[in-house]
């Protein structure tokens, strides 16, 4: 397993309580699955340049492994344990009428 591979799943794993803060629970869930999909793409651009390695191939494989990563941790332990929708909560926006 290469250097890209292992942090881009590292970045996956944690990526969703970082997304948690910008989702809102009002939001359709084609907005937040669209929201969700650039994050991905903006943490795997991120991993690419920081490994050294910002090319077409390396983008793909790093944003497939971390839109991967993120989606299944998050349904599989983050979504379960509550961490994102506590975080959701605590950084919901009031809006004033």
């Amino acid at each position: 397993m290469t250097d890209l591979e292992m942090w881009s799943l590292l970045v996956g794993f944690f990526l969703p309580p970082a997304i948690a803060v910008v989702q809102r629970k009002e939001w359709s869930d084609g907005v937040r699955a669209l929201v969700a999909f650039a994050a991905c793409i903006v943490a795997a651009l991120g991993t690419c340049y920081f490994n050294g390695s910002l090319d077409g191939r390396s983008l793909v494989s790093a944003t497939l492994t971390v839109l991967v990563t993120a989606v299944a941790t998050y349904k599989a332990f983050w979504h379960k344990t509550g961490v994102s929708d506590a975080i959701e909560r605590l950084t919901r926006r009031k809006i004033k009428a």
